[in-house]
C-alpha cells in the first residue's frame, strides 16, 4: 500500500495524495529516486493508485485483488513496463508504447506506462518520447524513473511533475560526499582562483569527463535543495554542504550557478579540451550574478 510510504517518504506521499484527493492527476511524471533502496515498490504502489477506482486507500485488502496480480506480473494489457535494452533504451521501445495504446482502454480506466532508468534512453528514443509528450493523450499517464533528474533531457523534464525520494545516506546519494564539499569550497571561496587549486585537489581526475558529469550533476543536487532552502520550501538536508551555501550565496546567485552548472553538462557531450572547458566553466561559475 501507498500508506507504507507515509513515514518513510513524507514529501512525496503528501502531495500525490493531495493531487490526487484534488483531482489533479497529470500526465507525465518523473520520480528522481537518489538510489533509494525501495524505490521500485513505491512506484508501484504509486502506479497501482492511479489504476485503482478507491485509489488504493481504503481498503484493508489492498493489494491483493486482480488488478493488483495483473500489474504485479506485468499482464495488465493498459500497463506497459519499459527498461534498457542492454545499455540504452532504444527508439523501437517507445514506438512500441504508441502502437499498444493506439486504441482506448477496454475498461475505461488509464493507460500507464513506466519508463525505468529514463536518463538511459538515447537520442532517437528521447526525441520520439518527446512527440508523445508533447501531445498528451488525456487517458495515457507516463511513469519516468531516473536516479538523478537532471541526467534526463530538459525538455523531457519540463512536460513532467517531479517528485524527489529522500535517500538519508548521503554515501549513496553522491559520487563522494567530502570531495564534493571541498570542491564546492574552493569554487566558493577561491573564485576565478579555483582554476590553480581545483587541478591540484583532484590530480588524474581533473581531465576525467565522466568524473565531471557526475560532479555536475551532484552540485546540481546540492545548489537546488539549497534554492529550495531559501525561499523556504521543501528540501532535501544535505548537512554541511547546504549550510555553506545558504549562507554563502543570494538566491539570484544560486540560480545563476544552476543555470552554468547545466550548460556545462551539455558541454560534455561534445569532444572539447577539458582543460579549456573547466577554466570556462570555473570562471562563469565564479563569475555569478549580482545580488538583487
Amino acid at each position: 500500500m501507498l500508506e507504507v510510504y507515509k513515514e518513510k517518504q513524507p514529501l512525496f506521499y503528501e502531495e500525490i495524495i493531495h493531487s490526487i484527493k484534488n483531482q489533479k492527476i497529470t500526465h507525465a511524471y518523473l520520480i528522481e529516486t537518489n538510489q533509494y533502496l525501495e524505490k521500485d515498490d513505491l512506484i508501484l504502489s504509486f502506479i497501482k493508485t492511479l489504476f485503482c477506482e478507491n485509489h488504493y486507500m481504503n481498503s484493508k485488502n489492498c493489494n491483493e485483488c486482480n488488478l493488483c496480480h495483473l500489474i504485479d506480473t506485468n499482464a495488465l494489457s493498459d500497463f506497459i513496463v519499459i527498461e534498457p535494452d542492454g545499455s540504452w533504451i532504444k527508439k523501437e521501445q517507445i514506438l512500441e508504447i504508441k502502437e499498444k495504446f493506439k486504441t482506448t482502454s477496454f475498461q475505461n480506466r488509464p493507460r500507464i506506462y513506466y519508463i525505468k532508468q529514463a536518463d538511459k534512453l538515447n537520442k532517437q528514443a528521447a526525441n520520439s518520447l518527446l512527440k508523445f509528450l508533447e501531445e498528451p493523450d488525456g487517458n495515457i499517464i507516463a511513469i519516468l524513473e531516473a536516479d538523478n533528474q537532471y541526467k534526463v533531457l530538459e525538455t523531457i523534464r519540463s512536460r513532467c511533475q517531479i517528485y524527489t525520494l529522500v535517500n538519508n545516506d548521503n554515501s549513496k546519494k553522491f559520487l563522494d560526499y567530502e570531495l564534493l564539499l571541498e570542491i564546492t569550497k574552493v569554487l566558493e571561496q577561491k573564485k576565478e582562483h579555483a582554476i590553480a587549486y581545483l587541478p591540484m585537489v583532484l590530480e588524474n581526475d581533473y581531465r576525467n569527463k565522466e568524473f565531471w558529469n557526475a560532479m555536475f550533476c551532484d552540485m546540481i543536487s546540492v545548489y537546488e535543495n539549497a534554492l529550495r532552502r531559501k525561499q523556504n520550501s521543501k528540501y532535501i538536508d544535505y548537512g554541511e554542504i547546504l549550510d555553506f551555501l545558504t549562507n554563502s550565496n543570494s538566491t539570484n546567485k544560486i540560480i545563476y550557478k544552476i543555470e552554468v552548472l547545466f550548460k556545462n553538462i551539455k558541454r560534455l557531450e561534445y569532444n572539447l579540451n577539458m582543460n579549456m572547458m573547466l577554466d570556462q566553466f570555473i570562471i562563469e561559475f565564479t563569475g555569478g550574478e549580482m545580488d538583487a
